[in-house]
């Protein structure tokens, strides 16, 4: 049933060039005056890509289990500093992803891994949530479904207060 909820034209190239998702999340993003985009999965990056349409309606990003963490240019590390990010990895990461010709999640935690360590030396607010790495075990790349989400879920959103910051006015 899972598989059946799948859009082949994300990664198939069904979609223009650039990506209209990028365009719209950006745009939703400041129609709600600011927002913390989350993407999990083939959309993980998405955020990234909408930060870098409109970094200021962009308010935090989290991603969760991305399919990719892009090696940007310096000019596009330079917009994306300004937006604080949060990437969230499970511990089966030797778990194979799909078709053997794809990179393992391993080394899509590795090329996260050092996205955030540009983003922090160029001043930027980024980090990796490895639930592993607080003993919290079990998690696998469908995060939101495992027994512990609402853990995670709450370390997520503690991040968000700790580095999104409250908003004056009416909304958060």
């Amino acid at each position: 049933e899972l598989s059946k909820q799948g859009v082949p034209d994300v990664s198939f190239g069904g979609l223009p060039t650039p990506n209209p998702n990028f365009k719209a999340l950006s745009d939703l993003a400041g129609q709600l005056n600011g927002a913390v985009l989350m993407g999990h999965s083939q959309s993980g990056s998405f955020p990234l890509e909408a930060a870098l349409l409109d970094a200021a309606a962009t308010r935090g990003l989290v991603l969760v289990e991305p399919g990719r963490c892009p090696a940007y240019s310096p000019e596009q590390i330079a917009t994306l500093v300004k937006v604080p990010l949060l990437v969230v990895f499970g511990d089966h990461r030797d778990n194979p992803t799909g078709l053997p010709t794809l990179p393992t999640w391993q080394a899509r935690f590795e090329a996260c891994q050092a996205l955030i360590a540009r983003l922090r030396s160029a001043g930027g607010q980024a980090e990796m949530l490895n639930p592993p790495e607080r003993g919290i075990r079990g998690n696998s790349h469908m995060i939101m479904q495992d027994k512990n989400n609402l853990q995670i879920a709450d370390l997520i959103l503690q991040w968000i207060d700790e580095h999104v910051g409250k908003r004056t006015g009416g909304n958060k």
